[in-house]
C-alpha cells in the first residue's frame, strides 16, 4: 500500500451481471435470477483444495516494504504488521530512530493495541509527548519507544517528521497521507540497553463505514450520511461491509476500492435483514463478525466471497440487483405439489451428489487476537453418520482468516459441513402462478413420487411471450433444512500464555556427539550420534541437524526430527577417521527466529574401505533381486503373447462387449488381427479391459504384436496397466521386446513403474537389457541393465560419459569437493591414498 501515491483504477470484477437477460436456445429472452457466490462452499472447497491466490483474511503478521505492495482497506477488527515506508535517525550519534507504518490505505476507525518483540504492552494515551506520542508503559521498552497514531482524517504532515527528517526533503510539508492511517513508532537509543531495534504489531479498528440502518435519510434513524465519512462509524458487520464494497470507497474523489454500483442496485430491505441477523447475539457475541484487509488488486468475487464466507452467506443476482442471504433459517414462503408441474416439461430430480463433492469432516484455523493472531485451530466438525455412509473419510481443509471467534468459526463449518450432506437437487418448470418465486426463497414440494422435502430456489427464469409456454418459471432447487442452522456446542476454550514474556528455549540443551559404527558385524560404516536433552518447550515442533567434513563446509548433510525425539544417527556422506562438526537449530509454531547452534565437533571412527564397499554390496543385491522379479513378470507377458496371438484374446468370459477376429490363411502363410473389448461391473468391483493381438506366421518363423490396457478398481484399491510387447522367432532365434506402465493404488501403498525390456536368444545364448522407473510416496529410481551406457550429442567427439566392460570413462569433468578413499593415474604412476588416520602422495618413475 504506497504511503503517498496515484491513484489505482478501479480493478474489473469477477462478479457478472448474472441476473441480466439471456438469449435463448430458440432466439426467446428468459429472464433469469440466481444465486451467486458463497453457494455450495464446502464442495467447492473439496474440489478446489489449492486456490490460485491467498484468499482475504484480516491478519497480516510480516511487515511489508518496498513500493510495490498492494492497495488495501482494514475493516473490522485486524492484526497488522504494517508497511514499514520511512525510517529515519536523529539526533547527537543518531539517537533517537522514526519507524513509520502505514496499515490502511483508507481511514481507520483507532489504534486498539500494541506488541513489540511478540508481547503486547501499555501506552499512556491521557499525557502524550507532544512530539513523539503516547509513551510505552510496560515491557522491555517501557520509557524508551512511543506510539503516534494517524488515522487518515490529518490534514497537515507529521511535524516531527518533518523537522527531523534527514535529508530535509525526505520529509515534507507535503507528505499529509490523507485517507491513509499510519503508525509512527519513535525509538530511543540507550546505550546500556541492548534491546535492539522493537518489532512492531498493531491491531488496529478499521474503516469506519456507512450503516442505512442508521441514516434517517434512507429509512433508517441516525445521523450517517453515504457522503459524510464523518458520520460513519466502526463495525464488524460483514453485510455492513459488503454494502460500502459494491458502493464504492474513494478518497479525495478516488475511487481505489469498491464496485461503483448503484444504490439502486442494492435493495436495502434485503441488505438490512442480512445485517440484523449478523448482529443478533448467541452466546455473549454476535452471531456473525468479520477481520478482513480488502485486497484493492484482487477481482471483486474474491473479496465478496471472503464476506460471504464469514456469514455463511450466499449471493443473489437479479435483474433488480444484487443482495446477499446470510446463514440462518428462512421462511418457507410456498409448498407446491406435482399438481403445479408443467405437463410434457422434463422433470430432473437427483437425490445424491457425485461422490467427488460429498464432505464428511472439516477441519482448519482461524486468528486468535489473544495470540497475537496467529493462526490456531477451531474444533474440527465430523460427521460420524456420514463417514458410516460413505465408508472413508472426505475432509476438506476450510481456514476462516476472516473470523476471530472459535465459537463463529466453529459454528460456519458445522453449517457447510451439514449443506454439504443435503443433497437432492431439482430441475422443474411451474405454472405462471408460481413466477412470483426468487432465487434464494424457501419452498417445500410434496411430491408423491419424490417426497416431501424443503428446497432453495438456486436459480428461476421465466420464458418470454413469445415462447411456447409464456411466462411458465423454471426452477432450479437444491435441498435445504433449517436445522443446519442450529447452535452448536461451545468451542473447547484455547488458553492463551500466562501474562508475562514467555522464556522460549534457543536451542537444544546438552548436546553430546560419540563417533559410533552403523550396520550389521561384517557390514560395518562410520556414523555420529548426536543427543540431547528432552525438550519441553511446547513451540517447539522439531530439530534440525546439519555436519559436514570440518575442512569441507560445503558439503553438508542434513536432518529433521520431530520435538519428541532426543537424538540421530548421522550417516549420509560420513567417512572414516574424517573430523566432522555438527549443529542444531530449532523448528517452532509459531514460527520465530531461531539461530543455529555454534557447530561442534567430533572425529570418526577408523573404518577404511567399508563405506563404499558396504554401499556398493547392498546395490548389487538390490539390483540382483529388482532384475530377477521383473525379468519374471517379463516372462510371464511373453507366454500371454504367444498364447494371444495363437488362440486370441480372454476366451470364455462373460460380460464381453465386443470381440472381433480377421485373419487370412494360404499355404503355410498365416496372418491375424484380434481385437477384444471387455467390461465387467459388479458391486465392488469394475474391470475394463481392451486388447490387440496382431500376429504373421510362415513356417516355423513368426512375428507377433500385442497391446493390452487394463483398468481395474474395487472396494480397496484400483489398478492401472498399459503393455505393449512384441516378438519376433526364426531359425535364427529369438528377440523378444516389451514396454509396460503400470500404476497401483492399494491398501498396501501406492506406487508407479515404468519398464523398458528386451531380449536376445540364439544358439542357446541369450542376453537381456532394460530400463525401469521405480516411483513410491517416499522415493524414486532409475535401473538400467546394460552392457554398454553412452552419453552423447551425436558429434564425434560428442561422447563424455561411457560405461562399458564394467568401466566408467567420464571426460571433461567439473568437480566442486570430491571425497575418495585412493586416486591413481591411469598409468598408475602416480596414486593420491587419504583413507584411514594418515595420508599419502606416491609418484612411481
Amino acid at each position: 500500500m504506497p504511503f503517498i501515491g496515484a491513484a489505482i483504477g478501479a480493478i474489473a470484477g469477477a462478479i457478472g451481471s448474472v441476473g441480466s437477460f439471456i438469449v435463448g436456445a430458440a432466439g426467446t429472452f428468459l429472464g433469469k435470477l440466481a444465486l451467486g457466490i458463497g453457494f455450495n462452499l464446502a464442495s467447492a472447497y473439496f474440489r478446489r483444495r489449492k486456490q490460485e491466490r491467498p484468499e482475504p483474511t484480516g491478519v497480516q503478521i510480516q511487515t511489508q516494504y518496498g513500493a510495490d505492495v498492494p492497495r488495501q482497506v482494514a475493516m473490522g477488527l485486524v492484526g497488522i504488521a504494517g508497511h514499514e515506508c520511512h525510517v529515519n535517525a536523529y539526533g547527537s550519534d543518531n539517537k533517537w530512530l522514526q519507524d513509520v507504518y502505514q496499515v490502511s490505505d483508507y481511514f481507520c476507525s483507532d489504534l486498539n493495541r500494541v506488541a513489540i518483540n511478540g508481547e503486547w504492552v501499555t501506552f499512556d494515551r491521557n499525557n502524550p509527548d507532544p512530539a513523539k506520542g503516547w509513551p510505552v508503559t510496560s515491557g522491555d521498552y517501557a520509557g524508551v519507544v512511543w506510539i503516534k497514531w494517524y488515522d487518515g482524517k490529518q490534514v497537515a504532515a507529521d511535524a516531527a517528521l518533518v523537522a527531523n527528517a534527514k535529508p530535509a526533503d525526505r520529509w515534507t510539508v507535503d507528505c499529509k497521507g490523507i485517507g491513509n492511517a499510519y503508525v509512527i513508532v519513535t525509538a530511543e537509543f540507550v546505550r546500556d540497553n541492548q534491546l535492539g531495534r522493537p518489532d512492531m504489531f498493531f491491531e488496529v479498528k478499521g474503516a469506519p463505514l456507512y450503516d442505512w440502518r442508521k441514516d434517517s435519510t434512507v429509512g433508517g434513524s441516525g445521523s450517517h450520511r453515504w457522503n459524510d465519512v464523518s458520520t460513519h462509524e466502526f463495525t464488524e458487520n460483514p453485510i455492513v461491509m459488503d454494502y460500502n464494497y459494491r458502493r464504492g470507497l474513494s478518497v479525495n474523489g478516488d475511487l481505489f476500492c469498491g464496485m461503483e454500483m448503484d444504490a439502486s442496485d442494492l435493495p436495502l430491505d434485503k441488505f438490512t435483514s442480512a445485517a440484523n441477523v449478523c448482529d443478533e447475539t448467541v452466546e455473549g457475541e454476535a452471531r456473525y463478525r468479520c477481520s478482513i484487509m480488502m485486497d484493492c488488486t484482487a477481482t471483486h468475487g474474491d473479496n465478496i466471497e471472503a464476506l460471504m464466507k464469514s456469514c455463511g452467506g450466499v449471493v443473489i443476482d437479479a435483474v433488480d440487483g444484487s443482495w446477499p442471504m446470510v446463514g440462518a433459517a428462512q421462511p418457507v414462503v410456498a409448498t407446491i405439489t406435482d399438481d403445479d408441474l408443467v405437463v410434457g416439461e422434463p422433470v430432473r430430480w437427483q437425490k445424491y451428489r457425485s461422490m467427488s463433492e460429498l464432505v464428511n469432516s472439516i477441519q482448519g484455523t482461524h486468528p486468535d487476537p489473544e495470540q497475537l493472531w496467529s493462526m490456531v485451530g477451531y474444533e474440527s466438525i465430523v460427521l460420524d453418520d456420514a463417514i458410516v455412509v460413505d465408508r472413508r473419510t472426505r475432509d476438506v481443509p476450510m481456514d476462516f482468516p476472516t473470523v476471530r471467534s472459535p465459537r463463529q468459526a466453529k459454528q460456519l463449518a458445522s453449517i457447510y459441513a451439514a449443506e454439504n450432506r443435503l443433497e437432492a437437487t431439482a430441475d422443474i418448470t411451474l405454472r405462471p402462478r408460481w413466477q412470483v418465486l426468487k432465487a434464494g426463497d424457501w419452498i417445500t414440494w410434496n411430491s408423491a413420487r419424490y417426497g416431501t422435502k424443503t428446497y432453495i430456489v438456486v436459480s428461476r427464469v421465466l420464458k418470454s411471450l413469445d415462447s411456447d409456454k409464456p411466462r411458465v418459471a423454471v426452477l432450479s432447487l437444491q435441498e435445504r433444512n433449517a436445522g443446519i442452522y442450529d447452535g452448536v456446542q461451545n468451542p473447547v476454550p484455547i488458553v492463551p500464555y500466562p501474562p508475562g514474556k514467555p522464556v522460549y528455549l534457543q536451542e537444544v540443551v546438552n548436546l553430546q556427539l560419540a563417533a559410533v559404527l552403523a550396520g550389521t558385524a561384517d557390514k560395518l560404516m562410520p556414523a555420529i550420534r548426536a543427543q540431547w536433552d528432552a525438550i519441553d518447550d511446547v513451540t517447539v515442533v522439531g530439530v534440525d541437524l546439519e555436519w559436514w567434513p570440518t575442512d569441507q563446509p560445503a558439503s553438508k548433510g542434513s536432518l529433521r526430527v520431530s520435538d519428541d525425539v532426543s537424538s540421530a544417527v548421522l550417516v549420509e556422506g560420513v567417512v572414516s577417521a574424517t573430523e566432522y562438526s555438527v549443529r542444531t537449530r530449532l523448528v517452532t509454531s509459531p514460527q520465530r527466529v531461531v539461530a543455529w547452534s555454534d557447530p561442534a565437533t567430533i572425529t570418526t571412527p577408523d573404518q577404511p574401505y567399508t563405506d563404499i564397499a558396504v554401499y556398493l554390496a547392498s546395490l548389487q543385491e538390490d539390483m540382483r533381486n529388482f532384475f530377477k522379479d521383473r525379468w519374471t513378470e517379463a516372462e510371464e507377458i511373453f507366454e500371454r503373447v504367444e498364447y494371444l496371438a495363437a488362440n486370441g484374446a480372454t476366451a470364455n468370459v462373460e460380460d464381453i462387449v465386443d470381440r472381433k477376429r480377421f485373419e487370412r490363411k494360404i499355404g503355410n502363410a498365416e496372418a491375424s488381427i484380434r481385437k477384444e473389448s471387455v467390461l465387467r461391473v459388479a458391486a465392488d468391483e469394475a474391470l475394463a479391459q481392451d486388447i490387440t493381438a496382431v500376429s504373421a506366421s510362415v513356417d516355423q518363423n513368426s512375428a507377433a504384436i500385442v497391446q493390452e490396457s487394463n483398468a481395474r478398481a474395487d472396494a480397496d484399491s484400483a489398478l492401472a496397466q498399459d503393455i505393449t510387447a512384441v516378438q519376433a522367432i526364426a531359425d535364427a532365434g529369438t528377440a523378444q521386446g516389451l514396454m509396460k506402465w503400470e500404476a497401483v493404488a492399494a491398501p498396501g501403498g501406492v506406487s508407479a513403474r515404468f519398464s523398458l525390456q528386451g531380449k536376445a536368444t540364439a544358439g542357446g545364448a541369450f542376453r537381456t537389457g532394460g530400463a525401469y522407473l521405480d516411483v513410491l510416496p517416499d522415493s524414486a529410481r532409475w535401473v538400467f541393465e546394460a552392457d554398454q551406457f553412452i552419453i552423447t550429442d551425436g558429434t564425434v567427439n560428442g561422447s563424455p560419459f561411457v560405461y562399458a566392460g564394467s568401466v566408467l570413462k567420464v571426460q571433461n569433468v567439473v568437480l566442486g569437493s570430491l571425497t575418495f578413499d585412493v586416486l591413481q593415474s591411469s598409468n598408475g604412476k602416480l596414486v593420491l591414498k587419504g583413507s584411514g588416520s594418515n595420508a599419502s602422495l606416491e609418484i612411481f618413475n
